[in-house]
């Protein structure tokens, strides 16, 4: 690949270790050998990028029959490395989203919402299980960072919490479809099962969004 341009990848990872993925996305498998000489770079170079690499969970190695049959080491992407390369699934939701709006309406749009609620709520809830109120507003902060909203809880005075996402993972249908924005405070409603207010949004201009996690009240038996 030497003398092609290739688009830079999501992650940043260096122009040496892009060119090294770049290969391995195109050869399916490559030795050292081969790679230094497709990137005009030393082994020892290459050797130290994959090294990265392989520890990062980007690339894995396998042994495989060299010349005169002397064992030689491969070295392949893993299914991980997928989330290196930029993705644009915005561009299909949306033309998709249009789709159902012309032929459905705005009634076919918010069932298709509240459908994809209804799927986050059946997946998250097990995760939840057992939990006291705080407990659940922690793990429920993990499970957001682990789906890339960049999201921290802060408990307030009163006991409620303020849940603060620094990313928007759709902004783009977030800004077109405020029903996304919506559904996504019933499924926190839902899986903490109290009262959950939004304060501020990305998608509106906010730098984050913001919800108010109000303390569930305590039941009053008789």
């Amino acid at each position: 690949m030497k003398g092609v341009v290739v688009a830079t990848l999501k992650h940043g990872l260096g122009a040496s270790r892009e060119g090294i993925v770049y290969e391995l996305r195109a050869r399916g498998a490559s030795s050292v050998d081969d790679l230094a000489d497709a990137l005009g770079v030393t082994k020892q170079c290459v050797r130290k990028h994959l090294e990265v690499l392989e520890r990062e969970g980007y690339v894995e190695h396998a042994a495989a029959r060299g010349d005169r049959g002397r064992p030689a080491h491969v070295f392949r992407l893993t299914p991980k490395a997928e989330e290196l390369f930029p993705k644009r699934y915005d561009l299909f939701a949306k033309s998709v989203l249009r789709q159902i709006g012309e032929v459905w309406g705005e009634r076919g749009l918010n069932t298709v919402f509240c459908g994809c609620a209804s799927e986050t709520v059946a997946q998250l809830r097990p995760r939840l299980v057992g939990l006291g109120f705080d407990a659940r507003v922690r793990r429920l902060t993990e499970l957001l960072g682990e789906m890339g909203y960049e999201a921290e809880a802060e408990r307030l005075s009163d006991g409620s919490y303020m849940l603060t996402e620094w990313n928007c993972p759709q902004p783009e249908l977030a800004r077109e479809y405020r029903q996304l924005c919506d559904q996504e405070l019933i499924v926190y409603r839902e899986l903490l099962d109290t009262e959950v207010f939004r304060e501020s949004r990305i998608a509106g201009g906010s730098s984050r969004c913001a919800y108010r996690v109000m303390r569930p009240k305590k039941k009053v038996n008789g």
